[in-house]
């Protein structure tokens, strides 16, 4: 969807503007009027004839043209009067402040408000952002159309990330904190309760956009899982990052997204795998959110799953390596001839294996890191580098920028506490990522490698001869001989291990869902795709499977074989969904176990 009307009108009508700074809607038209928006500005309200330099008109319909975008910040009592009229002249786009359309304790009433709006929309051709929204801003247009005071705290820094969320004042927190790591920020929308225009509406618009290069959401839910998911793509294809923060991941918080944007999001399990197959980012905090901006901003494509860490403490190290690990990242021991070409410059009482104890001799003899820089200039079996602590980042700040200007590796240099100004901004300004919590730094680093991360040594192709469609159109009772068909033969006298079900999700529509069974170990969630799932996705899932049950008598081939029969078999029986089907290990061979399956069958 191509959205330049509404993030570039040349004309904006403001309904409900005032010459009262201290109330929104005089926030709004003075922020507007101090911008250097060059384009027409309208307020509208029949108590004023002028508001500063402006012309005020009484109404809608006294409005000397037919503006591109209506900004409605009157009560709701009023507002749909206003959007009809603008709607009727031919108005496309309205940004709706006012709350009450089925959001909060707005109840059946807001609900008919909402419907009766959603109905002149599709008559008329009309787009909203909102209702019960702060607004928007264009910054690269000096378009401010909001109310947030985050807005007057804009420090002029743009940068190819746009900002969609469903909150404005945690859309507002996100913008403060990418505006204090220096990352700048071109557009910010607030969605509200998304009457026609929703998230997936402005990813797919902002992949369009060749100077976007990131589009971070907060989310409570999605309007249409489908949609959402090609937006996604579209990004994917376009090189265009998504980022989200999703809010509403549990049962007893779904009752806040409900009350707030009367979101009612499906499962998280279901949200979590969406956004992987889609190649989504996810983080669940702000903090995690400015530690992966961060880090896509300095590193980007180069960061990695396998990292290594530098250290003059030798108690850091033990720190940070539980923390690589407790991320789900790697620690690869480096190799016996990197490691002897280390000992040669680090003292007997460090290491060299990974991390890496520089000892704190190096605080005072530079040429130990020195030597250490100059033998990993070849290595190539860590993705990612972290030097840990002040002293060494403060001393040889300068070296460190050097290594990776030579080399283009990927370095963070995380100090556990704040650097001076200086040392920090010649680290950022020498392409380093600067971090202060190492274990926040692992977390963000493995929700960036998760997205790319590498399935190659996960089979594509089933060990499994399938039969063809003909041969497996049969009738449910007959599921037996299906699964036969397709080499899986079944039995009741084993232990289930795993379960596999397709399933019909509220937000995203038919999904495959795979688990370990509980008697195998507790604790483990679902991995979840949505349908249609291709070899690749099937890679994945089989991925993140094993690393949840590492000791499982499963290998990859067979977990493989289970999801892709369940696939196969739900193709010609849809009637099967719902249905999970539990799998076993009887004499190393794949075979179902489900006890539900064996009773059908009888």
């Amino acid at each position: 969807m191509n959205l330049n009307g509404l993030l570039c009108p040349e004309s904006v009508a403001i309904v409900g503007a005032s010459g009262d700074t201290t109330k929104l809607s005089g926030m709004i038209l003075n922020f507007l009027a101090k911008s250097g928006y060059e384009g027409g500005v309208y307020p509208v309200n029949p108590k004023y004839e002028r508001i500063g330099d402006f012309e005020c008109f009484p109404s809608v319909q006294a409005l000397p043209c037919t503006v591109d975008l209506l900004v409605c910040v009157v009560p709701v009592s009023a507002a749909l009067d206003a959007i009809e009229a603008a709607a009727r002249r031919g108005v496309r786009y309205c940004v709706l402040m006012t709350g009450g359309f089925g959001e909060g304790r707005s109840g059946d009433e807001g609900l008919g408000r909402l419907a009766r709006l959603k109905s002149l929309c599709e008559e008329t051709g009309m787009h909203i952002v909102g209702p019960n929204t702060v607004g928007m801003v264009n910054f690269r247009k000096h378009l401010p159309l909001t109310f947030a005071d985050w807005y007057g705290r804009d420090t002029g820094q743009r940068g190819g990330v746009a900002i969609v969320t469903h909150s404005g004042s945690v859309g507002g927190l996100i913008f403060s904190a990418l505006q204090l790591n220096r990352i700048g920020v071109d557009y910010w929308v607030g969605l509200g309760n998304e009457a026609t225009l929703e998230t997936a509406d402005f990813i797919s618009h902002f992949s369009d956009d060749a100077e976007v290069h990131t589009v971070i959401c907060y989310m409570e839910g999605v309007a249409d899982g489908r949609k959402f998911m090609a937006a996604c793509e579209k990004a994917r294809a376009c090189g265009t990052r998504v980022v989200v923060l999703k809010a509403g991941q549990y049962p007893e918080t779904v009752r806040s997204t409900a009350a707030h944007t009367a979101k009612h999001p499906s499962f998280c399990d279901v949200y979590a795998g969406v956004f992987k197959q889609h190649g989504v980012i996810q983080v669940v905090s702000l903090s995690e959110l400015n530690y992966v901006m961060t880090l896509l901003m300095s590193l980007g494509d180069r960061l990695g799953a396998r990292v290594g860490i530098l250290s003059a403490s030798g108690g850091a190290c033990s720190v940070i390596a539980d923390h690589v690990i407790q991320a789900g990242l790697m620690l690869p021991e480096l190799p016996d001839s990197l490691q002897a070409v280390l000992d040669r410059g680090i003292p007997v009482y460090g290491s060299s294996s990974n991390p890496i104890d520089l000892s704190a001799d190096v605080v005072a003899r530079g040429e130990i890191l020195d030597h250490t820089l100059a033998a990993l200039k070849e290595d190539d079996c860590i993705n990612v580098w972290m030097v840990f602590g002040r002293p060494v980042i403060d001393r040889y700040h300068h070296k460190l920028v050097e290594f990776v200007q030579t080399t283009g590796k990927a370095l963070i240099a995380c100090s556990g506490v704040p650097l001076v100004n200086e040392v920090h901004e010649a680290l950022r300004d020498g392409g380093i990522a600067v971090l202060a919590d190492p274990e926040l730094c692992m977390r963000a680093i493995a929700r960036i490698a998760n997205v790319g991360e590498d399935e190659s040594s996960i089979p594509e192709q089933t060990a499994a001869t399938y039969a063809t469609d003909a041969q497996i159109a049969l009738v449910p009772q007959r599921m037996l001989e299906l699964f036969t068909s397709i080499g899986i033969s079944t039995s009741a006298q084993v232990r289930p291990l795993l379960r596999v079900e397709t399933e019909r999700d509220a937000d995203f529509g038919a999904v495959l869902a795979a688990s370990w069974q509980p008697s195998l170990s507790a604790g483990h969630d679902r991995i979840v795709r949505a349908l249609p799932v291709q070899g690749q996705d099937l890679s994945s899932m089989v991925a993140d499977l094993q690393r949840q049950g590492p000791d499982c008598p499963l290998n990859a081939v067979q977990v493989y074989d289970a999801m892709r029969a369940v696939l196969r078999i739900n193709e010609s029986h849809p009637e099967m969904e719902y249905w999970p089907v539990d799998f076993g290990s009887l004499n190393g061979e794949l075979v179902v176990c489900s006890l539900m399956l064996e009773v059908e069958l009888s």
